[in-house]
């Protein structure tokens, strides 16, 4: 059983950990799949996008099961670099991985990951250089049709609530979808900032000192109590990791 897996992610620059998580992830995803089902050979593929007034706006690796190059390619090409309002080029990504890339096995992925949403006022309030819609003229409908229209199954990874109304237009376009929270500290953080609360740590373990270092470094100085005994801080690739795991063995499911 053969599976064609895309990463479309936001390649702007406050991205860069999120692009180190699927660089991350990717021998690990593979090495998990084939020890559960022998079965399934998984062919990697990456669609990077930023915004139309970035030089390098969209960028391509067609599928593979070279995985070791796969994730060269990523830590060697793919710079978290560029953006200039807060939406992003999102059609335009998500177009040229369903019209670019090769896809060919009968099980197909679009794994998506991005903190903004698509230009427009249908999407977000946020500030915006193209309110009206992507100035290339393309649009969800005609996008993700031509999704349907290939049979691609779709999952968003989402890190910020920016990304709000693009799932609920994209639900209305496409039906229910799978999103996974791939929220990292500083989003979260940035989060908890703007509402305003008080944040403070019951410390059980040195473990955690590494991420009060991190965590005051983003919110200044909080109060740590002493409760002495365990706890480790999510990692980011280990939420990619299941992420993608979970997008295979749905995507397997609906075809078996």
């Amino acid at each position: 059983m053969n599976v064609d897996l895309c990463f479309v992610m936001d390649c702007t620059g406050s991205m860069a950990k999120h692009i180190q998580g699927a660089k991350d992830c990717i021998l690990k995803v593979v090495e998990h799949m084939e020890n559960m089902n022998p079965k399934i050979k998984i062919w990697v593929g990456f669609c990077g996008y930023r915004d139309h007034c970035d030089s390098d706006r969209l960028q391509t690796l067609d599928f593979t099961t070279m995985y070791n190059d796969f994730k060269s390619y990523l830590y060697n090409n793919v710079p978290a670099t560029g953006g200039g309002d807060t939406p992003e080029d999102v059609l335009g990504g998500l177009h040229e991985a369903i019209t670019k890339m090769t896809w060919k096995n009968s099980i197909r992925i679009i794994l998506h990951v991005c903190d903004a949403p698509p230009h427009g006022l249908r999407f977000t309030n946020l500030s915006d250089t193209y309110p009206g819609g992507d100035p290339l003229g393309l649009t969800a409908e005609s996008v993700l049709q031509e999704m349907k229209d290939k049979n691609i199954s779709y999952f968003f990874g989402k890190i910020t609530n920016d990304t709000e109304g693009m799932i609920r237009v994209f639900r209305e376009i496409i039906g229910h979808f799978e999103v996974f929270d791939l929220k990292n500290e500083e989003s979260v953080l940035q989060e908890m900032k703007d509402k305003n609360i008080s944040y403070f740590f019951g410390k059980i373990t040195n473990d955690t000192e590494g991420m009060i270092r991190v965590f005051r470094e983003i919110i200044g100085h909080f109060e740590v109590f002493d409760l002495k005994n365990e706890g480790k801080p999510d990692r980011l690739v280990s939420k990619f990791f299941d992420a993608t795991r979970s997008a295979i063995l749905t995507a397997v499911t609906l075809r078996e």
